[in-house]
């Protein structure tokens, strides 16, 4: 499969909230963005190995792109942090919505959850140590 790049991509007809979510709550950094037109805005954001690509939904409903214009439903995303105790801390002195209190898993993941302004739910973990 090669050195490819992996993205979680979706349109938003709540663009500004949704880059603020990411760019100011989160504090992930900015790898790309544009805005063309009012139909064909979108940033790409890092997130571990991977990327969040948020598009501004087009309002014209005229898209070279496929897409499902119902919310988000049945998908999550899981990203894995290196320091979780301190991005919590971080979401919670933002007053991001937290669905998920920081706690240890069973399965060996601290981890917590925040729900993004379009009802997507963001799962971030860290390895515990082992004894």
């Amino acid at each position: 499969m090669g050195n490819g790049q992996f993205r979680f991509a979706y349109f938003t007809p709540k663009y500004e909230e949704t880059i603020a979510f990411y760019r100011e709550g989160l504090e992930f950094p900015s790898i790309e963005a544009w805005d063309r037109t009012p139909d064909d805005r979108g940033t790409l954001f890092g997130a571990a190995a991977g990327v969040i690509e948020v598009l501004a939904l087009p309002g014209s409903g005229q898209s070279d792109h496929l897409w499902d214009e119902r919310p988000p439903q049945g998908a999550f995303m899981v990203i894995e942090v290196d320091q979780v105790e301190s991005l919590y801390q971080c979401a919670v002195e933002k007053g991001l919505p937290i669905q998920r209190e920081l706690k240890d898993q069973t399965w060996g993941h601290r981890s917590f959850c925040v729900r993004e302004p379009n009802g997507l739910t963001l799962n971030f973990f860290g390895e515990l140590e082992s004894s």
